[in-house]
């Protein structure tokens, strides 16, 4: 009897056992499938954040007292990371939740977690944390990728797909016309700038985009009451840009282009030229001033489709508060210094070109 009820008990404790470690198993199925589909969702939602083309950038400050889960919980609130939980375990796991930097920090939407963490623990001041580098005013969108590129900063085609293939959350991008050669050319801002190593290129332009705006905040006024948008004004300034050396000259030379443009005479002017040309050439000759292009002014007329050059701020100036004067034509009168010669009248303007021995890769071919 004994017997037969230790077999019935080792039995039903068998049994037990398989409905607890079957139990267990299923649980421990439910729960990996419930995290495996949780983090399969984050990585993908954060995948898709960095892809997305409509870039977004918010800043952010951090002051002493500031803590990682604070910054968490805005990130998240305002889309910027996909999970405040796995932000901050994120950050204790690499021990940087206690590594933050006080400063301000310009976050754009498609930065990682870990590029936003990388971004706030390092010291900005720190020359071995950063790279400074420089954008002359006259500076292309090509030339520019050039100058990041020769830099290792960043690859011209990184670059350039961040230009061609993203798209900037900025009101003043807004009337850029679809089939201008680089959608942002003029509107990265030349300018001397500190990066983070390691940035991305969206990083880059957004900082860009940021100092532009700064900088043509200060002329809303003019922008508003001109009978001209902001892609057209942008246009002259960097036709001014192109054309003019001294400052002095660059409110004259945009009376001119203006001039010009109400008198409906076509611009004439070279600049729009190179910036068609693969390569800049010393001297045009008659069959560049013949392609066909948007931006000749040779050919077409009116302002060419966009800007063909970043601006600097004196340029941007002189196209909102043109000098007004009777100029229609103008001639380099001395090549080292960049100084021109004005003229009201075509009988003046052949006078000047002979004087200063004006060949066609100037201005204004008759």
């Amino acid at each position: 009897m004994f017997k037969k009820t230790s077999m019935i008990r080792l039995t039903a404790s068998t049994i037990l056992s398989l409905i607890l470690l079957t139990i267990c198993i299923l649980g421990s199925i439910k729960a990996f499938t419930y995290f495996f589909n949780y983090t399969s969702s984050i990585v993908e939602t954060d995948a898709l954040r960095e892809k997305n083309p409509n870039i977004t950038e918010i800043s952010i400050e951090v002051t002493d007292t500031t803590t990682v889960k604070e910054l968490a919980d805005m990130l998240y609130e305002k889309q910027f990371i996909s999970n405040a939980l796995v932000f901050r375990m994120e950050s204790k796991l690499s021990k940087l939740d206690h590594q933050l930097k006080p400063g301000k920090y310009s976050i754009s939407s498609n930065m990682s977690s870990s590029q936003i963490l990388k971004l706030i623990t390092s010291d900005m001041t720190d020359i071995e944390e950063t790279i400074k580098f420089t954008i002359p005013e006259g500076f292309t969108i090509v030339q520019i990728a050039d100058k990041l590129e020769s830099l290792q900063i960043v690859t011209k085609e990184e670059f350039f797909d961040a230009v061609k293939n993203r798209e900037y959350n900025y009101p003043f991008l807004k009337n850029i016309p679809t089939d201008t050669k680089y959608p942002l050319e003029g509107y990265l801002f030349p300018d001397t700038y500190i990066i983070r190593k390691g940035a991305t290129p969206e990083e880059i332009i957004i900082k860009m985009l940021n100092r532009f705006e700064e900088v043509i905040s200060q002329y809303t006024n003019y922008v508003n009451t001109s009978s001209y948008n902001l892609n057209e004004i942008l246009t002259i300034a960097a036709i001014v840009e192109q054309e003019a050396k001294l400052s002095e000259e660059r409110p004259v030379i945009a009376g001119v282009i203006y001039n010009r443009l109400n008198a409906d005479m076509r611009l004439q002017m070279c600049s729009t030229i190179q910036y068609v040309l693969e390569k800049r050439k010393a001297a045009l000759s008659y069959s560049d001033l013949e392609i066909s292009s948007p931006y000749n002014t040779y050919r077409n007329d009116g302002l060419p489709i966009g800007p063909i050059c970043a601006p600097g701020e004196d340029s941007i100036r002189a196209a909102l508060m043109p000098d007004t004067h009777d100029y229609f034509f103008f001639v380099v009168k001395n090549e080292q210094e960049g100084s021109h010669s004005f003229s009201a009248t075509a009988a003046e303007h052949e006078r000047n070109k002979s004087r200063y021995l004006q060949t066609i890769d100037k201005n204004f071919y008759e």
